[in-house]
Parts: C-alpha cells; structure tokens; sequence
C-alpha cells in the first residue's frame, strides 16, 4: 500500500501499459483518475476493476 490515499492520473488508462499502470496503482492503494480519449467500453472496465480493488475511479474524456 505504497500509495494509500494518494490520487494518481494516468493517460491512456484503458488499455496497454496505461491500463497495466492504472490497476498496479490502484493494488498499491492509490484512487485512480482513468484518462482516455475513444474507447470508453475499456475505460470502464478498467474503473470497474479499480472499484473491485477496493479503490476509487473517475473517468475523464480527454485527448491528451
């Protein structure tokens, strides 16, 4: 829990090494800020997953 209750962004978290990030942060305790830009069926798998973890999960449509 190298993490607790820190917050981080990560871009292009649905999918690739962005996803694979997303999911070590949020098993390390952080909340997740999920950033993508078209596939938004992936991002909220992704949150989905972060919930399941015991985390929270904000998704934002941006192109970056």
């Amino acid at each position: 829990m190298r993490l607790k209750d820190k917050v981080c962004l990560v871009t292009g978290a649905s999918r690739g090494i962005g996803r694979a990030i997303t999911l070590t942060f949020a098993r390390e305790g952080a909340d997740l800020i999920v950033n993508y830009s078209k596939s938004e069926d992936k991002a909220k798998e992704v949150a989905n997953e972060i919930v399941k973890l015991g985390r929270k999960a904000l998704l934002v449509k941006a192109d970056i």
